[in-house]
């Protein structure tokens, strides 16, 4: 019962990353390869399953040990890579102590995580969100969300929509909506308000990296206080809201984008 319970299935696996999990299958296949190649022994990582969809056909899948879990999440970047880590590792600390204390009767009320495995992903969350940048104000937000969403504990920390010290903070999308600068697509140009931004000097204290979670992932963005909102503003009447605005690219490449007003005297 232990050996069964310590891997993931793949579509877990792929839940967890928000891929397919055809994508997911195709990974693991290249990555047996690649050990296979260097002559590291493959099921040690991944186990070659079975599955009976919703039609009754036998599907391909793969059973992913707890190597197999680091395997993939050293594969990922950024955010996601932590998000993974963070949860694989509660669902393994679950798996132990379910196999520790016993397999929960059927109709038994879910057993939370254990508080050693939410500290520790409380502790990954916390670094990887150090390391982008975030503003100390998310991080504690976001881990009070992490504790009470898994542990139950809420330590009462505010919404930063609540916190009267908190200005409102502005997207590249949001600053081109209020100022009506539109592509010829009839789209909000954040692109074009990028390259605005670039042309100006802004202190760092301007500029607020905040962590995002949408549609199962989760990143960090960055948002800008009002005073870059009205910085961009100025910038536009000094500059007659020319129709074209130059920007240089991640490869050093000089770029323009096509404006369309809307609104604007």
């Amino acid at each position: 019962m232990k050996s069964l319970n310590q891997t993931l299935d793949s579509r877990e696996v792929a839940e967890m990353v928000g891929k397919q999990h055809k994508n997911v299958v195709r990974d693991i296949r290249v990555y047996i390869e690649e050990l296979n190649e260097l002559k590291i022994e493959p099921v040690d990582f991944f186990k070659e399953s079975t599955y009976t969809d919703g039609k009754g056909e036998v599907r391909p899948c793969f059973l992913v040990t707890k190597k197999g879990c680091e395997f993939i999440a050293h594969k990922l970047t950024g955010i996601k890579g932590t998000e993974f880590t963070a949860r694989y590792i509660n669902r393994f600390h679950d798996m132990e102590d379910t196999i520790r204390e016993g397999i929960p009767q059927r109709g038994s009320t879910p057993k939370r995580p254990a508080l050693s495995s939410v500290n520790m992903a409380a502790k990954i969350m916390k670094d990887s969100y150090k390391e982008a940048g975030v503003d100390s104000k998310f991080i504690a937000v976001a881990v009070n969300n992490l504790y009470k969403n898994e542990a139950g504990i809420d330590f009462g920390i505010p919404l930063i929509t609540d916190m009267v010290d908190m200005p409102k903070l502005y997207d590249c999308t949001e600053i081109a909506k209020e100022l009506g600068i539109y592509s010829t697509g009839d789209k909000p140009h954040s692109l074009a308000v990028s390259a605005i931004i670039q042309k100006l000097h802004m202190e760092e204290s301007e500029i607020v990296t905040t962590p995002f979670s949408r549609n199962g992932h989760s990143d960090v963005t960055v948002q800008y206080k009002p005073s870059v909102f009205d910085d961009v503003k100025l910038w536009l009447a000094e500059n007659n809201y020319p129709v074209g605005i130059s920007y240089v690219d991640s490869k050093g490449n000089a770029k323009l984008c096509t404006v369309v007003y809307r609104g604007v005297a």
